[in-house]
Order: structure tokens, then sequence, then C-alpha cells
């Protein structure tokens, strides 16, 4: 069996009591950084050694999880902060792992993409997270594009080193009014949750009020031009029922406004009698 582990994103004590009893009786840890696994281990008095696991051993290092999982053993994968295959190592492993039929699992754990979700404030029904953010102006801003009128809250990773660009690319290509959240350090003692406009979070930089120190997640959330037309009345939601229940206009209003289904479903079950 193979243990899939989230690790803490800050705080060690964010550690489940599930991954340290599994980490105390597997038979080997593989880590995408044994020094970053040894403090963990350490923390938790785990008498173990770990192997290295991360993308420039990542075939060599899946080779041998594999042996070892045929012969019986169980093993333990390890992230630096997170959940392993979340912009880390192992889909190549877990792929394999399903064409073996061999056995795996996750032990659930922080996750700074949800931490990042819940405290941004932005909407959070739906949402997409994409990963690190290229280096390259060019790319930068053809993202950027992509996020006008996306209409759903989306997740970025990015290094301190190269926040301040990001932030300047995204506030020429988007509406001042696009909504920004930058969560910095989170789960650690100098955890701090930036909010406002495209606009405000540029102006807080310029003003070296967000300290460029420490692991980012950037949420951006810019709406649709469709939510300034749209409203729930009468007069926009009635001729929907002309041709489609009140269940399947819901669902196609909830898509062309920012309303839910459920308010929709409401709305139009009210005005309908």
């Amino acid at each position: 069996m193979l243990y899939i582990i989230c690790t803490p994103i800050g705080n060690l004590n964010d550690f489940s009591l599930r991954s340290i009893n599994t980490l105390k009786e597997v038979d080997s840890i593989f880590a995408e950084d044994t020094r970053v696994a040894a403090k963990l281990l350490q923390h938790f008095d785990i008498q173990k050694k770990t192997q290295s696991f991360h993308e420039h051993n990542e075939n060599e290092a899946s080779e041998e999880i594999i042996e070892l999982l045929k012969s019986g053993k169980t093993l333990a994968l390890l992230s630096d902060a997170g959940a392993p295959l979340i912009s880390d190592p192992g889909y190549p492993l877990i792929q394999r792992c399903i064409k073996e039929s061999l056995s795996f699992t996750v032990l659930p754990g922080a996750s700074a993409l949800i931490n990042a979700v819940i405290l941004s404030g932005l909407p959070s029904d739906k949402f997409s997270f994409n990963g690190f953010l290229p280096k390259q102006h060019e790319a930068k801003r053809k993202i950027a594009i992509k996020l006008k009128n996306s209409n759903l809250t989306n997740i970025f990773f990015e290094s301190a080193k190269r926040i301040v660009k990001t932030i300047s690319v995204f506030s020429e290509v988007l509406n001042p009014d696009t909504q920004v959240a930058i969560c910095r350090e989170m789960t650690k003692e100098y955890e701090s949750i930036y909010r406002g406009t495209i606009k405000e979070i540029m102006a807080l930089i310029k003003s070296d009020e967000i300290p460029l120190l420490g692991e980012f997640v950037v949420l951006v959330y810019s709406g649709s031009s469709l939510d300034e037309v749209f409203d729930l009345d009468e007069n926009f939601c009635l001729p929907f029922l002309e041709f489609l229940s009140p269940t399947e206009a819901s669902r196609l209003i909830a898509k062309i406004t920012s309303f839910s289904k459920q308010e929709v479903y409401k709305f139009l079950l009210r005005i309908s009698k």
C-alpha cells in the first residue's frame, strides 16, 4: 500500500494524528526534500530516514516504489508542504499504480489551495486552480486576458520575487474593479491576507505595505459583465419560464448571472405563482 500524505503548509501542528501514526508504521518514506521531511519527522519523534522523490529523479524513484509495492512493502509519499501531485511530483507514479493494480490512498491534510479560497472572501462555489504562474511577461499577460469575465475565482501560486511583476501585468489587462486577494504565509506566525480591487492591491504593493517575503497565493475574480446587465427581475426571468421548467430555467439563469441556482429557483417559483 502507498500512502500519499498531505503535510502542513506552515504550522507543523496541523499534521493529523493518522498521518503521524502511518509514518511510524510504514516500511519506507519517500519525500520531495529529505531535509524538510527530516524536520517534520523529528518534530513528531518519528525515527526514520527518508528517500528522495523529486522532479529530477521521479522516473527512477517511481520504478523503485513500484517494485517495493509489488514485494508487499508499505510506503509513504510526502511533499514539502501540502498535497503531493498538486504542483508537485507524483502524477506519473499514480498512473503506474493504477495500471499495475497497486493500492494507494490519500491521507488528507492542509491545503494552500483550499485555505486560500476560504480566506480570500471571493466566490467559493466554483474555482479554478492554475498552479504556478509562468515567469515570462507575455505568458502572464495571456493568462490575464483569459481571466477577463471568467466568472469564477482563479487561484495561482506565486513567488515573492515575482509577485510585483504579476500584479503589475494583471493591472494592465484586467478591469480596475477586478477583485483580488493575496494570501501570504498562511498558517505561519506572520500570516497576512490582502483583499481589494486590482487597483487597490497595486497601490498596496507600490506603497510597500505588502512584505515581499514568504509564500504567496494569488486569487482573482473578474466576474462577468453580464452581471451588470441582468438581474433577477420578472421582465428578465419570465420569458425563460415560457420554454423551460423552473429547474431548467434556474440552471441556465445561474450560468449567466452571479446568482446561485437555489436563489434563482426560489425566485422563479415565486413569480410563476
